[in-house]
């Protein structure tokens, strides 16, 4: 086998997948300037994104409809597609600890898109709990680590590991920050690097990758430039958007408190003696 074949072969798989998806926002694009927008109001009603506007939500939703009708048919329970989430993303971290970013990236996203899917399977089914909310959410924890931790294992031997450790502390530090505010009683949704966000840039990153090195060989080092791009920037805009939140959060509890309305009496004011009462009519 040539050596161009040895390092585009093992692109193959991700390369189907890669033409799902990249296609399918094409032929969405094209869609929806004949047709209009096919909207999805679920994903259009979740928190504010700067990263990911309404059309890429509504694309999302519309190309993983089959993936949708699939899980909808199965019989798998939500927490049955959580914990296949988190398997996926375990899978991630395995696969790019070993140099197969391509594998790796898709497995990420993949994950990521069941997480989105238990939430919607609950409602569909009309089992939404509390438990199952956290039960997810836990899990989520989970499979971004397991991403994270499988790119520093990879990068244990340069510069590429402080960016993967930093990013593993933000990305930890961004989700305890909302639940705390909210423990408190302060909403805290806003951010630039949420969780889609991450597996957007991060999965994309480590999915192009192995295409960037097979057109580009790195002279030296370990590779994998691009998604080492993407850790530098996860790191940076995670830990920015926990600082934020932060900050808000400390600025928010140190707002004095509203004060409470008097409360109102059936019998009206008390009269006095020099005040003598007058009537008026209207």
């Amino acid at each position: 086998m040539s050596a161009s074949a040895q390092r585009w072969l093992p692109l193959a798989p991700a390369a189907v997948v890669s033409i799902y998806f990249f296609g399918g926002f094409a032929l969405f694009a094209v869609r929806s300037a004949i047709w209009g927008v096919r909207h999805d109001r679920e994903l259009e009603g979740r928190a504010p994104s700067l990263l990911i506007g309404s059309f890429l939500r509504d694309y999302f939703g519309w190309i993983i409809r089959p993936l949708w009708r699939l899980v909808l048919a199965s019989g798998l329970s939500p927490n049955g597609v959580t914990v296949l989430a988190m398997a996926l993303g375990g899978g991630a971290g395995l696969a790019v600890a070993l140099g197969r970013f391509a594998l790796g990236g898709w497995l990420f996203v993949l994950s990521g898109i069941l997480d989105t899917l238990d939430g919607r399977l609950a409602r569909a089914r009309h089992q939404v709990t509390p438990a199952g909310a956290a039960f997810d959410s836990l899990l989520d924890r989970y499979a971004d680590g397991a991403m994270l931790i499988g790119l520093a294992y990879y990068f244990r031997g340069s510069w590429v590991l402080i960016a993967a450790l930093a990013a593993i502390f933000g990305t930890s530090m961004v989700p305890y920050v909302r639940a705390k505010a909210e423990s408190m009683g302060v909403q805290m949704k806003e951010g630039l690097m949420q969780r889609p966000e991450r597996i957007l840039t991060l999965g994309l990153a480590v999915i192009l990758s192995p295409w960037v090195e097979a057109l580009w060989p790195a002279p030296s080092g370990p590779g994998q430039r691009l998604a080492a791009v993407s850790l530098v920037f996860l790191a940076a805009t995670s830990n920015a958007t926990a600082v934020g939140r932060i900050t808000r959060l400390l600025t928010a509890l140190r707002r004095p408190a509203a004060p409470a309305p008097a409360p109102s009496s059936a019998v009206g004011p008390p009269r006095t003696a020099t005040a003598p009462r007058r009537l008026v009519r209207t």
